[in-house]
């Protein structure tokens, strides 16, 4: 028995609507995409994507996400049969690959911007470790500086007192040489004078 015109678009129209909630998910397009809305009839719904698989209007395969084809199961096909009768002129039905090739163009602007993003991520984290990096070097720069400060400090200090140290010991050594000295000089005058007096003595006791 042949169906009429108006009972193949309601036919369309109920399977596409039933496909679409069945499976959640209606090709990205909605029921405006699926070739009805009201009384009106839209000429580009039998191509495009469903059950996460293209199908480009013709024949009886749909394509995965790699564009390898497969053979259309009973649902694929009552779908897309479905959108096909929908269509006011059977003419235009030819192969389509629009949908695909937007969806690609969407994905290839997705990697782009996340290569993108990756890169720009991969540019501040170099940056940053590079101003880390200067800060790192800057600090030990600074740290050595400190350090090489000291130890001069020290050993100007260290100098100084060993100088300081040095001249209180030739200052010290030089007033107990002069001390030395003079005890020296003081026993000697002591002596010539005891001599002295022993021969002035002997020369009173001698007889004349």
């Amino acid at each position: 028995m042949g169906l009429t015109k108006r009972t193949a678009f309601a036919l369309a129209a109920t399977t596409t609507l039933l496909g679409a909630c069945s499976t959640g998910y209606g090709g990205g397009y909605g029921m405006a995409s699926a070739g009805y809305y009201g009384d009106s009839y839209y000429d580009d719904g039998y191509y495009g994507w469903y059950d996460n698989f293209y199908y480009p209007g013709t024949g009886y395969y749909v394509y995965d996400r790699q564009r390898r084809a497969h053979r259309w199961n009973d649902r694929q096909r009552q779908y897309w049969q479905a959108r096909r009768a929908a269509i006011r002129d059977q003419r235009n039905i030819r192969a389509n690959w629009n949908r695909w090739e937007r969806r690609a163009e969407r994905r290839r602007d997705a990697r782009q911007h996340q290569r993108a993003e990756r890169r720009r991520d991969y540019r501040q984290r170099q940056r940053a470790e590079r101003r880390r990096e200067v800060r790192q070097e800057r600090r030990a720069a600074q740290r050595r500086e400190v350090r090489r400060d000291r130890r001069e400090d020290a050993r100007r200090e260290a100098r100084r007192d060993r100088r300081q140290d040095a001249r209180r010991d030739a200052r010290r050594d030089r007033r107990q040489e002069a001390r030395r000295e003079i005890r020296r000089d003081r026993r000697q005058d002591a002596r010539r004078d005891q001599r002295r007096d022993r021969r002035g003595e002997r020369r009173r006791t001698r007889p004349n």
